[in-house]
């Protein structure tokens, strides 16, 4: 395995995959949930990443209790590729409707995407979490196989 450039971070965090998204419920039981998220690496720092939620979700509550999260993304076949992403969220409700659209349209395209947005967001209970980067780590095949 070689590590992934930032260039190639970048595109890889771009494209519409699912993430495994790890909370904990307490000091020794992790919660992973597969999740839908969106990348800004326009932010300061490492980067930004948001991932939309039920108010009321086991990952929000975890949040509230402890920031520290972490998101796990992976190519589903070979050639194998992965970013780690660890850092600390915050619930928030700040470019809620502007994040939901661009995630749906990015995961579901422009038409089911625009119709899912709209659902999620009339149901008046999808919160983000706002993750802050604190550490990337990306890795890929670095040979033919």
């Amino acid at each position: 395995m070689a590590r992934l450039s930032q260039e190639e971070q970048a595109l890889f965090l771009s494209q519409a995959r699912i993430a495994h998204f790890v909370t904990m419920r307490s000091v020794t039981r992790p919660h992973v949930a597969p999740v839908w998220f969106l990348w800004d690496q326009a932010s300061t720092g490492k980067g930004r990443a948001w991932v939309m939620a039920d108010a009321n979700a086991v990952k929000v509550r975890n949040v509230k209790k402890n920031s520290s999260v972490a998101l796990s993304i992976a190519t589903p076949e070979r050639p194998l590729s992965y970013v780690i992403l660890e850092g600390q969220a915050t619930v928030t409700s700040d470019g809620l409707n502007d994040v939901v659209q661009k995630m749906c349209l990015l995961y579901d395209g422009p038409e089911r995407g625009a119709a899912f947005a709209k659902e999620l967001l009339g149901q008046e209970r999808m919160i983000l979490l706002d993750i802050a980067i604190d550490k990337i780590i990306g890795w890929k095949d670095d040979a033919d196989i």
